[in-house]
């Protein structure tokens, strides 16, 4: 099957007003093989975007009605809302016009833009394609995933204790908490025993649900794990197509390591790389709602080592947001044994009980 009609059925399956839906596909060229392409290429699309330039301190701004992202030509770092964050190269300014990166085009479609872009680097060019808004809809259906599973034990503590273990013990707790203060949401266990389920399997299961119900999050539950036994903390991801740090990507290439891709048009079309800057953008809320509630029921047990992102298969095969909690790491021993105690674990699963109703709020 075309790609273009395989994409025309994902339409199909996951918008009944299919044709309302359907908009014509930009194409921007790219600029060499680190991708850059030139910021007027997408202002003209999307002309409530601005720029500016000052030439005696090479200082760029790009400018939107909702805020700004700001950087100096020639560094490898941007900043958005006095956050600092790296990209893979500098901006460059050429032409009298800015050369952006894939960063930086993230940074204006998931953090400055309130339309619904799908975008995608293709060979040679970026492709995009505006999608009208949609209803906001309150959330009806919460999917647990919790890690590995089966023949698959995850990462393991020196007392012999699998991820697995610790990320389905947190999942029924949290399943439990959520019928518990959510009585009307469906909450749905990617597993519920020591089964091995597939990455792609898992995202099938929660489309399936997004599907039925027509409004859900995903939340997958996992622990970390580093050769420096010093390390601790916990972190939350979301999808992006460039990893915030090379330990977001390391973390990334770990938690792949066992996908196979194959399965539907609609999964395969996302882990494909098209990817949806609403979906992107609510991922990015709740992370932060999660990481904040977290903060506040663990620390100092267990610190924050923040919110990042990474391409981790698992979330992208799911058409909802989605995040990836590494509740902390197994490798350290104080925080290994905090990660088996039921107490630690319930404190887990009723901060992320209130990061989901603090995601609620922040999104409408």
């Amino acid at each position: 099957m075309a790609k273009n009609q395989i994409y025309f059925w994902t339409l199909i399956l996951f918008f009944p007003n299919v044709w309302e839906l359907l908009e014509a596909k930009i194409s921007i060229p790219t600029q060499s093989s680190k991708r850059y392409v030139y910021f007027e290429d997408i202002q003209k699309e999307f002309p409530s975007l601005k720029s500016s330039f000052n030439p005696a301190t090479f200082v760029g701004a790009i400018q939107h009605p909702s805020g700004e992202v700001r950087f100096r030509v020639g560094s490898s770092f941007y900043t958005f809302n006095q956050t600092i964050e790296k990209i893979s190269v500098p901006v460059l300014y050429k032409e009298k016009d800015f050369l952006i990166p894939p960063e930086i085009v993230e940074a204006i479609f998931v953090q400055l833009m309130s339309e619904d872009v799908r975008y995608e680097y293709k060979e040679n060019v970026l492709e995009l394609e505006i999608l009208p808004s949609v209803e906001k809809l309150e959330i009806k259906t919460i999917l647990i995933d919790a890690g590995h599973g089966g023949k698959d034990p995850g990462t393991a503590s020196n007392d012999g204790t699998n991820e697995k273990l610790v990320a389905l013990q947190v999942a029924k707790i949290l399943q439990k908490f959520f019928e518990k203060v959510y009585p009307t949401i469906n909450v749905v266990l990617t597993r519920s025993d020591d089964t091995f389920i597939e990455l792609e399997r898992r995202s099938e299961i929660a489309n399936r649900e997004l599907k039925k119900s027509g409004s859900a999050l995903f939340i997958s539950l996992h622990c970390n794990s580093s050769i420096n036994m010093d390390v601790n903390g916990f972190e939350i991801y979301y999808l992006s197509q460039t990893p915030s740090t090379e330990s977001a990507r390391e973390t990334a290439l770990l938690e792949n390591r066992i996908f196979k891709p194959k399965g539907t048009p609609a999964v395969k079309k996302i882990q494909a790389g098209m990817m949806s800057s609403l979906i992107q953008r609510r991922s990015r809320i709740l992370a932060r709602s999660l990481e904040s509630e977290m903060k506040k029921k663990l620390q100092p047990q267990i610190l924050s080592r923040g919110v990042k992102k990474a391409d981790f298969s698992v979330l992208r095969g799911s058409l909802m947001p989605a995040v990836l909690v590494e509740m902390g790491y197994l490798s350290h021993e104080k925080e290994s044994k905090l990660l088996q105690s039921k107490s630690l674990q319930v404190k887990i699963a009723k901060s992320i009980v209130e990061g989901i109703r603090g995601y609620e709020l922040a999104k409408n």
